[in-house]
């Protein structure tokens, strides 16, 4: 046994090493990468008319995941005592299990900086497995101050595997869709009889995730964004989703009532959701208590929110 050991293990020192030669590579690419775009953005105005092409809007789209993260956090101030894994609380052994839900988070940038910049717990729900260790590196870290960057290199140096270590302790992720069926009856054995439950979600992971959830959120999560709204309004979860794509095809059930070119205010017509105009107002609309704000970035950026209260 002792001469079977001895032969894997340079085997599996050499493949950490690659593993680590390759988080430094990724690490310096990023960084080189902020460097010159920096140097770019320093470049005069009258240089950089021959290529419009690279002055998109879209560039000021960039930084949307750290703009909507900073927003969160200052609209939803619980979520940082309720999902800190770090938090001392009187109640430590709910929280612990209390988590911020990212629906619909691609490939995880969000999910990233809420936990591995914040230090917050979170499960993120989407179809598409995430390597939300390598979009940290050469996403968010790219976009941290400097003096971030040359830290997280030092660590890594020191500790290679120390990305998806943090990841391991607070992130989370359920390759699944996110929808809502119909009431769900759960039955089982207990010892007082037979136990029924009536769950929101067919998958109980799922339900659970919902139901331990501090905050849901949307980012531009498609035919995912109502499944949001009806969850909170089940559970009185706070949420804050904002909408992109309407599917007016696929969601012919979705109307709203609209005043008549005479202006008379009490005839009103109904109107099919098409627009994304009009599907804001959908989903303002199902409820009183909820709200809408502007984010501080371009494209899709209105955001409907409601503190679960």
């Amino acid at each position: 046994m002792e001469t079977s050991i001895n032969t894997i293990t340079p085997d599996l020192k050499t493949k950490e090493q690659k593993r680590e030669e390759g988080r430094r590579r990724a690490l310096e690419m990023a960084i080189a990468k902020q460097s010159n775009q920096s140097n770019t953005s320093t470049t005069p105005n009258n240089k950089r008319r021959g290529n419009r092409k690279s002055d998109r809007h879209g560039a000021r789209n960039q930084h949307r995941h750290k703009h909507f993260a900073k927003w969160i956090l200052d609209k939803f101030p619980h979520v940082v005592r309720e999902c800190s894994s770090s938090s001392s609380t009187t109640d430590e052994a709910t929280m612990k299990n209390m988590h911020v839900l990212d629906i619909a988070g691609g490939k995880g940038e969000l999910s990233a900086r809420f936990a591995l910049c914040h230090s917050l717990r979170v499960v993120m729900i989407d179809p598409r497995p995430a390597d939300v260790a390598s979009v940290y590196l050469n996403s968010v870290v790219p976009k941290l101050p400097k003096k971030w960057q040359h830290s997280l290199e030092e660590r890594l140096k020191h500790t290679p595997s120390f990305v998806e270590d943090e990841l391991d302790k607070r992130f989370s992720q359920l390759v699944t869709h996110f929808s809502v069926a119909s009431d769900v009856d759960i039955c089982s054995d207990g010892d007082g009889g037979v136990d029924c439950k009536v769950l929101l979600f067919e998958d109980e992971a799922v339900e659970k995730a919902v139901r331990n959830a501090s905050l849901i959120i949307g980012l531009h999560a498609d035919g995912a964004t109502e499944a949001i709204v009806d969850a909170a309004l089940r559970y009185n979860k706070p949420f804050v989703i904002v909408p992109c794509c309407v599917f007016p095809n696929l969601f012919r059930h979705r109307f709203i009532y609209v005043e008549e070119d005479d202006g008379n205010e009490n005839e009103k017509k109904k109107v099919a959701v098409r627009s994304h105009e009009q599907f804001c107002q959908y989903l303002l609309d199902r409820d009183d208590r909820f709200r809408q704000e502007v984010l501080p970035f371009e494209g899709r950026n209105v955001a409907i929110w409601w503190d679960g209260k």
